[in-house]
């Protein structure tokens, strides 16, 4: 028996080791502490946007830099006259190439970890984006929540407007896909996550916003453009470009784009005006809900899609003599705001059959989730036979709120 203070020599080799490892753990965590990468803030040039157009040598790329010293400016003006952003750009055969060239015009390295907004311009986006979007998925330092635009015309003319409100132009575009998105039907935002998830899902093609120059290009690049209260250019978002797989193929215009989000499921609220009771005039109602469901009936070996939709609304304003108070008006209306969105949707799904062929709904997709068997048979011919495939619109509608008068003064108005 050992007294209370004796130890084995066991114990003792135990507490050693304990001790030993203890050192290595310690001695290990200082070697690996601090960033061995670490930059200093005035060593990078902080990019805020991207712009992609074909160049000579393959591809050019534009790159919109802010300049912290304009930025920070607490006056609110600019002493040193500069713009808040500046341009760069490079033409090379490849994305990164161009990337790394650009340091021959900048003072400082390229950061991407803040960017935005991806700007790629028609042109290059016909062609094909695969290797864009490699690049942009590929590269560590980029994060996958930017928004990515198409321009109608070039890439780097968008990046060199001069936007109000927004100091920076990529916060003005990154904020306007946001509001639009959340108030607007034609308006889907996209981002590279879910670009991405589109073009290797099998039964499924992209949808991107598109964005064009209204007015004048060569004013909106000068600081003028923004001293002005009716700016002379202005940066416009406008239209959705249909993808299939990489490659564009057109655009949808503003009721199939409506249509696209309402079959999407990505309706947060908009805007539909309806007709009166009596072909009288114009109701406008503002959807406050959306949700809709995709499902399949089968039909021998052909997939009918189905396409499901329950909406609420409110009447936002009234340009025809209607009494609120009836509840057969207030059906009526119903009905008439269920074809409005039911007309929207048959635009956008004849769009992707006839006018592009590309199932940008995920038509196939439902199938292959809803009916599996099915769809092992169909999937090496969706594409051939998406043109015809079968589909039912349902839509029901019901309005909550009339607003404060339930009866329009319009008939009181005489001549």
């Amino acid at each position: 028996m050992k007294g209370p203070g004796e130890r084995s020599a066991g114990g003792v080799r135990c507490c050693w080791a304990r001790t030993l490892l203890g050192v290595l753990v310690l001695a290990l965590s200082l070697l690996t502490a601090g960033c061995w990468n670490r930059r200093e803030l005035n060593e990078l040039a902080i990019a805020s946007s991207m712009g992609f157009d074909v160049g000579d040598k393959g591809v050019t790329v534009s790159v919109q830099v802010i300049d912290p010293g304009e930025i920070t400016n607490k006056s609110g003006g600019s002493s040193a006259g500069r713009a808040p952003v500046t341009l760069y750009d490079a033409n090379e055969e490849t994305v990164f190439q161009a990337i790394r060239s650009i340091t021959t015009r900048s003072p400082r390295k390229i950061y991407l970890s803040h960017l935005r907004i991806v700007v790629i311009s028609e042109k290059l986006a016909r062609k094909g984006i695969r290797n864009i979007i490699d690049f942009l998925s590929r590269d560590h330092e980029l994060r996958r929540d930017f928004y990515i635009l198409i321009a109608r015309g070039s890439a780097r003319e968008v990046l060199k407007m001069m936007t109000t409100i927004e100091k920076i132009p990529a916060n003005k575009m990154f904020n306007s896909i946001k509001v639009t998105e959340e108030n607007w039907g034609p308006m889907l935002a996209t981002n590279l996550e879910e670009l991405i998830g589109k073009l290797v899902h099998q039964g499924m093609s992209p949808l991107v916003p598109g964005i064009r120059i209204k007015g004048s290009s060569e004013q909106g690049s000068k600081k003028s453009n923004v001293e002005q209260i009716d700016s002379p250019g202005r940066l416009d978002l406008q239209g959705l470009a249909v993808f299939r797989k990489d490659k564009m193929l057109g655009w949808f215009n503003r009721e199939e784009g409506t249509g696209a989000n309402f079959i999407l499921n990505r309706i947060k609220s908009t805007v539909i005006a309806a007709g009166c009771p009596g072909g009288t005039g114009k109701l406008g109602s503002e959807i406050i809900h959306s949700e809709t469901q995709m499902k399949v009936r089968k039909e021998g070996e052909t997939p009918v899609i189905v396409i499901e939709i329950q909406s609420e609304a409110n009447v936002s304003d009234v340009e025809c003599s209607v009494d609120l108070h009836k509840t057969q008006v207030i059906r009526e209306l119903e009905q008439s705001i269920s074809g409005e969105i039911r007309t929207m949707v048959e635009a956008a799904v004849k769009a992707s059959q006839t006018k592009f062929n590309s199932d940008v709904y995920g038509f196939g997709d439902t199938v292959r989730r809803k009916e599996p068997e099915l769809w092992s048979k169909l999937q090496g011919r969706w594409v051939e036979m998406y043109p015809t495939v079968p589909y039912e619109v349902r839509v029901e509608t019901k309005l909550r709120r009339t607003g404060t008068m339930s009866q329009s003064f319009i008939e009181e108005i005489k001549e």
